[in-house]
């Protein structure tokens, strides 16, 4: 990840509070992964291309242990592992609101990127998912010791698409998969097809900030960017360069965003708020001179990285629910 998408969303999110880059000292080893990871007598299991290389997993993984974004696309899929990151204000995942609760039952394994590997081989896991930054060091090593271990580190906010199907192809969910991303492409079609006048009409942009005197513009190829691409919205012109995924700029240039109509702004999953952060920046003096500001166009929107095909059909709904109001 370079420099710039470092200090942006992704970064941050999987940091959370847990900005300690540190992990609990491995309990496991290779002989409990040979136990654990076996997938039964003569189970030849599946081979899934993964960062770390061709995995063979098991045919028909019973107990699987989830980490950072792999616990939303396990989810997803119908799959309730049985241990996950905690599910609390460090965790990067947004969950759905039928997610949330069943999550919080889940046996924690540690919060953020503070992963306990001792809890972990403690599970017993058949397989280990990892679907995170690659930005920060995930101990995949200390994890493979335990079970085989899929680890699909995240560049680019399409990489979680991407992560998602292969995982649903390692649990053997591939049919629920292609259900969530048909589901998904009718929907944007839908609304494509529906309000193309209206998004003929108005240019969108997506921005957010973090403090220290910037804020970020999320660009068409950023996560809610990629669903407003997929249902034929136009882009405000500092939007519209899909190269970075995000860009950040200095605050004393809020005005790169002067020909949005709409801007969409975060909003927390578990609280419903947009962050201190955004609302200081909704604050200065040159925001309130923007269009979409005048205009009262400044919206918030759940699942700003959305990460998965479930978060992205919620995304379509609530774009869905600006363009009726336009």
């Amino acid at each position: 990840m370079n420099p710039r998408a470092a200090r942006g969303r992704t970064a941050v999110a999987l940091a959370g509070a847990a900005a300690l880059l540190t992990l609990t000292a491995c309990g496991g080893n290779s002989s409990s992964a040979s136990e654990a990871g076996s997938g039964g007598k003569g189970d030849k299991g599946r081979a899934i291309e993964a960062t770390n290389g061709k995995v063979t997993v098991p045919a028909a993984p019973k107990r699987v242990v989830s980490i950072s974004y792999a616990t939303g696309a396990l989810l997803d899929l119908g799959v309730e592992p049985v241990g996950t990151s905690a599910i609390d204000e460090n965790n990067p995942v947004e969950l759905l609101p039928s997610q949330t609760e069943r999550a919080k039952k889940i046996t924690s394994i540690g919060s953020g990127i503070e992963t306990n590997i001792e809890k972990v081989a403690s599970l017993k896991p058949d397989l280990i998912v990892v679907e995170g930054a690659t930005a920060f060091d995930w101990n995949v090593k200390k994890l493979e010791g335990i079970a085989p271990t899929l680890y699909f580190g995240i560049k680019t906010p399409v990489d979680l698409l991407n992560a998602q199907e292969k995982i649903a192809q390692a649990v053997g969910k591939e049919d629920v998969f292609t259900k969530l991303k048909t589901d998904y492409r009718q929907k944007a079609e839908k609304i494509k097809n529906t309000y193309g006048d209206k998004l003929k009409s108005v240019n969108w942009a997506i921005a957010s900030s973090y403090g220290n005197g910037e804020f970020i513009v999320d660009t068409r190829t950023s996560w809610v960017g990629r669903v407003l691409a997929d249902v034929g919205a136009k882009f405000a012109k500092a939007a519209d360069d899909g190269k970075e995924h995000e860009v950040t700029y200095s605050q004393e240039k809020i005005e790169v965003l002067s020909d949005a109509d709409v801007i969409l702004v975060p909003r927390a999953a578990a609280t419903g708020e947009v962050s201190k952060e955004v609302k200081e920046l909704q604050d200065k003096p040159s925001w309130k001179l923007l269009k979409a500001s005048k205009d009262n166009r400044v919206l918030p929107v759940t699942y700003a990285t959305a990460d998965r095909y479930g978060t992205s059909i919620d995304v379509l709904d609530q774009i869905e629910k600006v363009l009726k109001g336009l």
